[in-house]
């Protein structure tokens, strides 16, 4: 018999591969009704174009990523200071 933690780390693996696979059987062509009819015709789809503003720098664009960025780096920091363990140089035997 395997032992309980290899159980344990097989069905993790088994339930996060069933969590990304594409759910497949929701799927259907367009244009068809879920009766197997055809549509007359397609759904329209309306098109918005988004134009940016003439030019310039965007301030608070650059300050969110500065901020982000920073966030980022502080966490990494901070993970790998608590990981890490501290090492301290072994005490002098006493006399």
């Amino acid at each position: 018999m395997l032992p309980s933690n290899t159980i344990k780390k097989a069905a993790a693996v088994a339930l996060a591969l069933t969590a990304i696979t594409p759910a497949a059987a929701t799927a259907k062509p367009i244009g068809i009704t879920p009766f197997g009819e055809k549509y007359s015709s397609p759904p329209t789809t309306t098109i918005v174009r988004v134009t940016p503003p003439a030019g310039g720098f965007d301030w608070g664009d650059a300050g969110i990523g500065a901020a982000g960025g920073l966030a980022l780096t502080l966490i990494g920091v901070g993970g790998a200071l608590a990981v890490s363990g501290r090492r301290t140089p072994p005490a002098a035997p006493a006399n």
